[in-house]
């Protein structure tokens, strides 16, 4: 009997062995998948604003990627696409209706009668003494080439500032 139990608790070892093997590689490469999806997915943060006297295109707010703090950009990198998941708007010495409008954006300089383009994503009104703050939930995209820029309303008077800030995430473009 006992050169029987032997054998089985050896084979019982080895399954318990090769189990263990399958689960801990099963674990990491669980892991390098979340570890790969993540470094596709660069948490940027971004900041700008608009002066009652800018017009259209406005100005191109400045994004900081996570992984480069040093490094500022305004147009998104080849490759990438930025994701606009928060806005916040801050209104400073507003003293007027005024509307701003937050765009994906592209100059153009090589052109001069229309140098740029932009595709409105969104318009904020504010009214003097109103909320200082806005917080917008959004998920726009904005693909390589292209900037988020804001610009206010036309014929308005001077030196009314709305500050932005923007966060969001770079991930792979798609092809």
């Amino acid at each position: 009997m006992r050169k029987l139990s032997l054998p089985i608790a050896a084979i019982a070892v080895l399954i318990a062995f090769v189990c263990g093997i399958c689960v801990t590689w099963r674990s990491q490469t669980h892991a390098q998948e979340q570890t790969t999806a993540d470094a596709n997915r660069i948490l940027v943060h971004g900041y700008g604003g608009t002066k009652s006297t800018e017009k259209r295109p406005g100005e191109q707010l400045t994004l900081i990627a996570s992984n480069a703090p040093q490094r500022s950009f305004k147009t998104v990198p080849a490759g990438k696409t930025f994701v606009l998941t928060d806005m916040m708007y801050n209104a400073r010495r507003i003293n007027q209706n005024l509307t701003v409008n937050v765009a994906k954006g592209k100059l153009l300089p090589e052109k001069t009668d229309v140098p740029y383009v932009a595709d409105i994503l969104l318009q904020m009104y504010l009214k003097p003494g109103e909320s200082q703050e806005t917080h917008l939930c959004t998920g726009y995209t904005i693909p390589s080439g292209y900037s988020v820029m804001a610009w206010t309303n036309a014929g308005l008077e001077p030196d009314q500032v709305v500050q932005l800030a923007v966060t969001g995430y770079l991930i792979d473009e798609r092809k």
